[in-house]
This record gives C-alpha cells, sequence and structure tokens, in this order.
C-alpha cells in the first residue's frame, strides 16, 4: 500500500509564545475545552504508553478528571498497564485532535488517587460499567466469549440493577503528575508550531522547538 502521495494543509490556528499561558495545566484546560465545545465523541480520549519489560505499550483511555496538579484516569490497578505502572510510573500521553490539527504530548509521574475519590468516581458510573468493572480480571485470559458473558451475568444476578455494586479493591484511579508539556499546533508547509514546557521546581520553562 503506496501512502507517499497523501497531503495535508494546516491552517486553522497558530502558536504564540507569547500569548500560550505560563502554566501548561490552564494552557491544556483552554485546549481541552475547544475541542469538547465541537461535540466530538471520546473527546476525552487520550493514548497512553508505559514500560514493562523494557517494552513500551499503549492504549487508549479516557480522561475522568483534570485537575490543578495533573490529569485522572481510572483502570484496574491489577491489569497490564496497572502492573507496568506499579514497577515503573513514569507514563507517556498523548492527546490528538484532528479536526483543530493539535496534539498535546505530555511525560509525567503516575500515583493511585485516595480511594475514598475512586468510590465516589465508581458510585457515579453506568450499571453495566460498575458490573463489567467488578467481573472482569482485566487483561487476564479467558477461555472464551460466552465465558465471559456468564461471568458478566452471574454478577447481575449477584448485584442486580438497583443495588449497590461494590468497587473492587482492585480498581481505582491514577492521577498523571506531568513534569513535561509539548503543544503542538500544525501550520502551513510543515512550519508547525511546538511549545515545550518543562518543570523547573515551582515554575516552568518555555522555549519553541523545530518542526
Amino acid at each position: 500500500m503506496d501512502l507517499h502521495n497523501i497531503r495535508e494543509s494546516y491552517n486553522f490556528d497558530s502558536l504564540d509564545q507569547l500569548k500560550a499561558n505560563r502554566n501548561p495545566m490552564i494552557q491544556f484546560n483552554s485546549w481541552f475545552t475547544q475541542y469538547k465545545s465541537l461535540g466530538i465523541k471520546d473527546y476525552n480520549a487520550m493514548a497512553i504508553s508505559t514500560v514493562k519489560n523494557n517494552e513500551p505499550e499503549s492504549r487508549i483511555v479516557l480522561l475522568k478528571e483534570i485537575r490543578n496538579n495533573g490529569l485522572v484516569f481510572y483502570s484496574n490497578y491489577e491489569s497490564n498497564k496497572g502492573q507496568s505502572l506499579a514497577k515503573n510510573p513514569n507514563i507517556s500521553v498523548l492527546f490528538f485532535w484532528r479536526e483543530q490539527e493539535r496534539q498535546v504530548r505530555i511525560k509525567g509521574v503516575v500515583r493511585k488517587i485516595d480511594t475514598q475519590d475512586s468510590e465516589a468516581y465508581f458510585e457515579k458510573r453506568p450499571y453495566l460499567s460498575q458490573i463489567g468493572a467488578a467481573a472482569s480480571n482485566q487483561s487476564r485470559p479467558i477461555e472464551s466469549r460466552s465465558a465471559l458473558e456468564i461471568k458478566f451475568q452471574k454478577f447481575q444476578t449477584k448485584f442486580p440493577e438497583g443495588t449497590q455494586v461494590p468497587m473492587p479493591e482492585e480498581w481505582g484511579g491514577y492521577l498523571i503528575e506531568p513534569f513535561e508539556f509539548e503543544f503542538w499546533q500544525g501550520r502551513e508547509g510543515r512550519l508547525h508550531d511546538r511549545l515545550i514546557y518543562t518543570s523547573n521546581s515551582d515554575d516552568w520553562n518555555i522555549h519553541r522547538i523545530q518542526p
């Protein structure tokens, strides 16, 4: 398959260092809010990469909270990603917002959020999502799809809709605490704008890099 002739023109916006917010979390929140306003499905999707046995692994998860000090997502702590993060808490995050010709890359370190915060979010999840989290040993093998559905149905019988589904002990939230951001804005002729924010004690250093 020859993809050499695929070409795109980038002219949605520009990214001026003098106009960008000096706090990358505020700058991120501004871009995220703009993208959210488009009403695109899964606008909060992000690719996260972890390292296990010196091998990188990437997957899509959903951003569930923006805090002043980082980003929150939820998972099974015993999943592949959970095991990777337990051994190596460094994480890389990528947001790709095609419609606005933007990317945000983030490097950070993760830590588990407080259990009560995870429980508060779990209680807000749809019933079937709660059952799915309770029934699934995420990333572990299972013999068939039908076996998975039977397991799911057993949990539905045990916890009928309208009753409280207990949050699994191995499930909860992670906070990504960033130490580096890259904001990328597509520009004409591949002269893309790229601003790098690096953590410096209580402040951030900002510099432009070449596309």
